[in-house]
């Protein structure tokens, strides 16, 4: 994707997502969770699953807030798969090819690449964004830039 085009993109989604913040004030994690998965989905191009998997124990993320056209992994052990990796280590995993990945969980044929966030508060991770594509090495560090941004607003 051109990376001009990619940055309006974000641009478009963090200014959508701050006006939308600012009308309605005091809302609870699942209700920013969605409007994120939302916004992320119907804006950005070239995304084939956007959701959020929360912390539900010391073991497990369990599938919160998504928007798809397949049915989501509803349960990732820890350190399992891109999702459980990015939780255990509380760092941003970039997979170009997912095909080539050996700690994958496919839960369809369509996926090629994928980015998940971390979304950490006061040190502790609590849940993880989980972004799939149809396209080899879809995300970069433009993508990663914008994403932490964006999560930073459930902290």
């Amino acid at each position: 994707m051109n990376q001009p085009n990619k940055v309006q993109e974000y641009e478009k989604v963090l200014d959508l997502l701050e006006h939308f913040l600012k009308k309605y004030q005091n809302l609870g994690r699942n209700a920013i969770e969605t409007s994120i998965v939302s916004l992320l989905k119907n804006n950005i191009s070239g995304l084939f699953f956007v959701g959020f998997y929360e912390v539900i124990d010391e073991n497990y993320l369990e599938v919160g807030p998504y928007q798809s056209t397949i049915l989501a992994t509803p349960r990732i052990e820890k350190g399992k798969g891109q999702c459980g990796q990015c939780w255990a280590e509380g760092k941003v995993q970039i997979q170009e090819d997912v095909k080539v990945c050996q700690n994958y969980i496919a839960c369809d044929n369509e996926t090629q690449s994928e980015i998940v966030i971390p979304v950490i508060k006061n040190g502790v991770v609590q849940s993880v964004l989980d972004i799939d594509s149809e396209h080899l090495s879809r995300f970069d560090e433009v993508d990663s830039k914008y994403l932490q941004r964006i999560v930073e607003y459930l902290i």
